[in-house]
């Protein structure tokens, strides 16, 4: 398990994801956005 697990509301599963599309890091997910991020996993998955 990586730091973004650690964050409240992301699990194991939505930490895998994130890693999938790029976002590896607080400081990514935070230039990110919630919104953006949630975007780039529902690309690669349908049911998200």
């Amino acid at each position: 398990m990586g730091e973004l697990a650690n964050l409240i509301n992301i699990g194991k599963a939505v930490e895998e994801q994130l890693n999938q599309v790029g976002i590896t890091t607080f400081e990514q997910l935070k230039v990110t956005g919630s919104k953006e991020a949630w975007l780039k996993i529902k690309s690669i998955d349908a049911s998200a």
